[in-house]
């Protein structure tokens, strides 16, 4: 569920600059950062994509092992 930002969060999105706005929730004290869909979909590609190389090099890494083990 998309959560609709006020006239005033708007605005002072529109006044910020240097980077993505970061947000703070006071129950928490937890911190986001606010990123356009299309830049948040583009850092998750890589970091999905760095995941599945280091899952692969795991297995590469633990496979090799296994043939060292048998070796003569």
């Amino acid at each position: 569920m998309p959560i609709r930002l006020t006239e005033q969060q708007q605005r002072a999105l529109d006044e910020m600059h240097g980077g993505p706005p970061r947000l703070v929730d006071p129950r928490s004290n937890e911190a986001y950062v606010l990123l356009p869909l299309v830049e948040y979909e583009a850092v998750r590609e890589i970091v999905e994509d760095e995941r599945r190389q280091r899952a692969i090099r795991a297995v590469a890494l633990r496979n090799a092992g296994d043939r060292a083990k048998k070796a003569p």
